[in-house]
């Protein structure tokens, strides 16, 4: 079986999920992961699917935009590279800011990561109201430290990136993460 990956955006609506799954399991695939969030009403997935050597991926994507076109979806199909390797796994760690919501916010924590070689696993940023004026925006990032890189070099780089934009910055072993917040 070749794999490919299909990313699926539009207007969250039931039914999205199972059309993409009938038609995949229709020519023969098997969806082997998924991942899929709402965020203010927009729906976006990304699959790992595996076909048949006989099934075109032109035929998958074929089918896949018939299907969801109807139902004001875009879809991206795209063969995996067989020969790409991923980022080797480093530390895992879980970063926290917590500030005012303002243009930048995104880019500089993220900047001060990619500067460090550490890779963002998974990311979660969501606005609050604040108890005073505007929006206060909280950031969630799962990070691997690469090997050779210190927590507290990253800590630091952050904090400084951070700091003319008024966000406080928190980072943690993703073990101690999780027992901290075990409910």
């Amino acid at each position: 079986m070749e794999k490919f990956a299909v990313s699926v955006m539009g207007h969250d609506r039931p039914g999205i999920l199972a059309a993409v799954s009938e038609t995949v399991f229709g020519l023969g695939c098997n969806i082997e992961d998924v991942s899929q969030t709402i965020l203010q009403g927009e729906f976006a997935a990304i699959m790992i699917v595996a076909r048949p050597p006989h099934v075109p991926l032109a035929q998958v994507d074929a089918a896949l935009r018939e299907r969801l076109a109807p139902m004001g979806l875009g879809v991206f199909v795209r063969p995996l590279d067989e020969g790409w390797q991923p980022a080797v796994p480093g530390e895992p760690f879980v970063l926290t800011t917590r500030g005012k919501d303002q243009p930048g916010n995104i880019a500089a924590v993220t900047r001060a990561l990619a500067q460090l070689g550490c890779n963002v696993t998974q990311f979660r940023a969501v606005l609050l109201p604040a108890a005073e004026e505007g929006e206060e925006m909280v950031m969630i990032l799962e990070i691997d430290v690469p090997q050779g890189v210190h927590h507290r070099v990253v800590r630091a780089a952050v904090a400084q990136a951070c700091q003319p934009l008024g966000m406080e910055v928190s980072l943690q072993h993703r073990d101690v993460f999780e027992n901290i917040h075990r409910v």
